[in-house]
């Protein structure tokens, strides 16, 4: 009988206060799960990348295979040093320069010794930097040094904005600086004559990289400074650049690196013949490189340029005359950037003449022959590699791709407005059908 009355009883109902409660409880364990969520993430993301930097920290910074054997282009959301939350990426085992970034123009690169891709933005129209021997820092004109460890940016030395850093000392305590000095734009005064100069003769200074101190190395003697080069033993320095009034000649010089005093000077430098880059030095100290070539030299367009026959040639500091067989270059070089066994040159090079938008880090053999050491796709120029890892030859390391999740945080945000909007619209759904 109690059965039966029980039966035919109308199910019971909470009072409505119990059921908000109950709703609400349900809200904050659906909170605490989503919180949950992004906590995982967050150490999904993190940790990997933490235990990248201790093991980089841990391993030796010039360690067999510290420079990877390729690198590829960034994603576009590729976040950039010390960007949150991705932060910086550690000291560089390389830097390169693409311009297929969100920039959409030429962009810094930093591969980290751990794997890890960063930017380096640029502002418009700003020529490349140098990185330290130690690959933590990179030296933007004006002196500004940006750390690929902390992503914190600071300035050397007080220098103008366009002054371009040329070269580090071989023990990387001292930066030769080309002091630009040209007055921006023409000012006419009262009689039509220009009370301004765009032409004005730059200065070499070197700067102490530890106390930013300043000393000059030469005042006014070239235009501008192309290319310098510091020897082996820190006491000469080879620099080259245009001179005279429209740039119309161009000289090689070798000075003191204490005092500027020339110890060999040529003018009109021949205009098929450039110094070979920052390394142009040989290991001994006893010659300098140059880049030379057969073909077009005044008013060439691209193709002319393209069929260039390109060679290196090793001179004599003093005389500056070539004292060893040239060595043919099957392509395009770059610049020598350091030297393989104290006897191959490592220089930028562009496998393909006719396709100049693909650079890579190559090794030039005394008989021709090219070993390419960091290979690239198309659309990377301008590789660097550290002085420290050059010299200890730290070459043939596994191929470096980016992380799809080293993003910064607007791209999570892009990324995950899909989701909570869908979760928005379901949850104003199910309001309406309680309604």
């Amino acid at each position: 009988m109690l059965q039966e009355i029980a039966d035919e009883m109308p199910p019971a109902r909470l009072p409505d206060d119990l059921w908000r409660a109950g709703r609400r409880l349900r809200q904050r364990r659906r909170f605490g799960y989503a919180v949950a969520a992004v906590v995982v993430l967050v150490l999904a993301l993190a940790v990997p990348t933490v235990a990248g930097h201790r093991r980089a920290a841990v391993e030796p910074a010039d360690r067999p295979g510290a420079v990877p054997s390729r690198v590829e282009q960034p994603h576009l959301w590729q976040a950039a040093v010390g960007q949150w939350p991705a932060g910086a990426g550690g000291p560089a085992a390389l830097v390169f320069f693409t311009a297929r970034t969100r920039y959409f123009e030429s962009t810094g690169v930093t591969v980290g010794r751990n794997g890890s891709y960063r930017l380096i933005y640029q502002d418009i129209g700003e020529e490349n930097g140098l990185l330290t021997p130690d690959g933590r820092y990179y030296v933007r004109p004006g002196l500004r040094m940006l750390d690929l460890t902390t992503g914190a940016q600071r300035r050397l030395a007080d220098v103008a904005d366009r002054s371009r850093p040329l070269a580090f000392s071989p023990d990387g305590s001292e930066l030769l600086v080309g002091i630009v000095n040209d007055d921006e734009g023409i000012v006419y005064g009262d009689d039509a004559i220009p009370d301004s100069d765009p032409e004005k003769p730059d200065d070499l200074i070197a700067v102490d990289m530890r106390t930013g101190a300043q000393r000059y190395v030469a005042v006014g003697r070239m235009n501008s400074y192309t290319t310098a080069a510091w020897s082996p033993d820190g006491t000469r320095i080879a620099v080259e650049g245009p001179v005279g009034r429209g740039d119309v000649g161009r000289r090689l010089s070798v000075m003191d690196a204490r005092t500027g005093e020339p110890i060999s000077t040529t003018d009109n430098f021949a205009p098929d013949r450039r110094l070979a880059g920052r390394a142009a030095w040989t290991p001994d100290g006893g010659l300098i490189a140059l880049l030379a070539f057969e073909g077009c030299t005044e008013r060439c367009d691209l193709a002319a340029e393209n069929a260039r026959r390109w060679r290196l040639e090793l001179a004599d500091p003093t005389s500056g005359s070539i004292v060893t067989l040239p060595v043919p270059i099957d392509g395009a070089p770059g610049e020598v950037v350091g030297w393989r066994d104290g006897r191959d040159a490592v220089l930028t090079y562009a496998p393909d003449r006719d396709d100049p938008r693909r650079w890579t880090l190559a090794a030039l053999r005394p008989n021709g022959e090219i070993d390419t050491l960091v290979d690239t796709p198309p659309g990377v120029s301008d590789l660097e590699v550290p002085d420290g890892l050059l010299r200890s030859g730290a070459f043939g390391g596994p191929p470096a791709e980016p992380s799809i999740w080293a993003a910064p945080a607007w791209a999570y945000a892009i990324a995950l407005a899909p989701v909570l909007l869908v979760l928005a619209i379901v949850r104003r759904r199910r309001q309406r059908a309680r309604v």
